[in-house]
């Protein structure tokens, strides 16, 4: 019995710390809300009904379109996994600095995006910026929530679109941030 319980201990010590991630949900009727998750990351209700269009693994955004184009992306996942952050020593607002400064410098040399801070919340861990210009003659103007909390990243984003003003788009951030929080 004692030879069996130390096997089975040694087996577990030597197995991997693999992290299971579960990705879900769908259109809630009733709710009148579209439910997405990343567990353990994140979960978020969107307002409506919105139908997945694709995902860019890279960046670990699901995106979503609703029935006027409005096309949003959702991504969960943990602090660690920047290259500017591989330690995982940065958190709360301090990530979001360093995670401001090396996002900021990737539009600016690699897509001549400018950017811009619109609100920034250091209680609830927050920073809403915009990013915008012309790529590939194409007009690029999305604006992002990134939050972090306890090692988790939470971002939210709407893409170009002139059916929602500034307001508008920064208050429906907000609210999917704050609602989940």
């Amino acid at each position: 019995m004692v030879l069996s319980l130390f096997f089975v201990f040694a087996l577990v010590c030597c197995v991997s710390q693999k992290e299971s991630i579960i990705v879900g949900g769908e259109y809630d009727a009733k709710k009148d809300a579209t439910e997405y998750f990343v567990f353990p990351y994140g979960s978020v209700s969107l307002p409506g009904k919105w139908d997945k269009v694709s995902y860019n693994a890279e960046s670990k955004q699901q995106f979503f379109t609703n029935k006027d184009s409005i096309i949003v992306a959702i991504a969960f996942g943990r602090s660690r996994s920047y290259e500017f952050n591989k330690d995982g020593s940065l958190k709360g607002f301090d990530f979001l600095k360093s995670f401001q400064e090396w996002d900021s410098k990737y539009f600016k040399e690699s897509n001549a995006l400018d950017w811009k801070i619109l609100e920034t919340d250091n209680i609830n861990n927050y920073l809403i910026y915009r990013i915008y210009g012309i790529k590939d003659e194409s007009k690029f103007d999305s604006y992002f929530l990134m939050a972090e909390k306890n090692g988790s990243v939470s971002s939210f984003s709407v893409y170009t679109t002139n059916r929602w003003s500034e307001s508008e788009k920064i208050m429906f951030l907000k609210n999917l941030f704050l609602q989940n929080k």
